[in-house]
């Protein structure tokens, strides 16, 4: 009994955290779905994706007190960068692409 105790509240301490939501939008989405999106020329996702990648620099800047140093960031760059990261990572969150790309752009140490 006090084995099935320990394995169930296990459990529910991993589901809770499991619930937690970290990431919203576009950006969450799969690599897959944006290369999917991009081959279609799914001109509301790019527009979006685009956006949302913006915003995300845009609040690491504020978080971090830290600013990615001021380059121009057109959007076919956005979308270049973000092209190239899911055909290397087809499974990951679009998200770690923007990630990388701060971190390109020099706003993590």
């Amino acid at each position: 009994m006090v084995m099935l105790i320990a394995c169930a509240t296990t459990s529910l301490a991993a589901a809770a955290k499991e619930d937690l939501v970290y990431f919203h939008g576009l950006g969450a989405e799969g690599c897959d779905k944006h290369i999917a999106w991009r081959r279609n020329k799914d001109v509301v996702y790019e527009d979006g994706i685009v956006q949302w990648s913006w915003g995300f620099i845009s609040a690491f800047n504020n978080v971090a007190r830290i600013q990615t140093p001021n380059k121009a960031l057109p959007p076919t760059k956005v979308l270049a960068y973000l092209d190239k990261y899911c055909r290397d990572h087809p499974l990951e969150p679009v998200y770690g692409g923007v990630e990388d790309l701060i971190t390109e752009l020099g706003g993590r140490r």
